[in-house]
């Protein structure tokens, strides 16, 4: 599993509207990941996404040390079975995705992550509907707010 920006953003403010749902997805995921049952991959494009946003003061009004986010990233990271993937093979993919559905602008990025998906067979967990477009059903799972 792998999960997008939004997720990892939700998982790790409580004042976000969707705290609950996303920060017991990726608790349940890094059990997961922990027991061997699953992989759970975090992408370099979201971590870099994650940062942007909790950063950004005209997105959060009071954003985040960024000591405490890297924290947060590293003590993912540091768990049993999370593994970080990087994204350099990725260009035949997002190549494909983007000519195929013609992507551009805003969600160049989701396209990025949907390629990099697709590469490593896992599975993305999002709260976005965009990526209906982008991944195959069993490549996706959608959260519920």
């Amino acid at each position: 599993m792998t999960p997008d920006v939004n997720v990892l953003v939700a998982a790790y403010r409580p004042d976000h509207p969707h705290h609950q749902s996303a920060r017991a997805w990726l608790d349940g995921a890094m059990i997961s990941a922990a027991n061997g049952r699953a992989n759970l991959m975090l992408l370099g494009t979201v971590i870099t996404g994650y940062l942007r946003i909790t950063t950004n003061p005209k997105i959060f009004r009071q954003t985040d040390p960024l000591q405490d986010l890297t924290d947060f990233v590293d003590s993912l990271l540091s768990c049993p079975g999370v593994q970080f993937q990087s994204q350099g093979a990725t260009w035949p993919n997002l190549r494909q995705v983007c000519l195929t559905q013609q992507i551009g602008g805003n969600l160049l990025t989701d396209a990025w992550i949907a390629a990099t998906v697709v590469q490593s067979g896992e599975t993305l967990c999002t709260f976005d509907r965009d990526f209906v477009r982008l991944l195959p059903p069993n490549q996706l799972l959608l959260l519920k707010p």
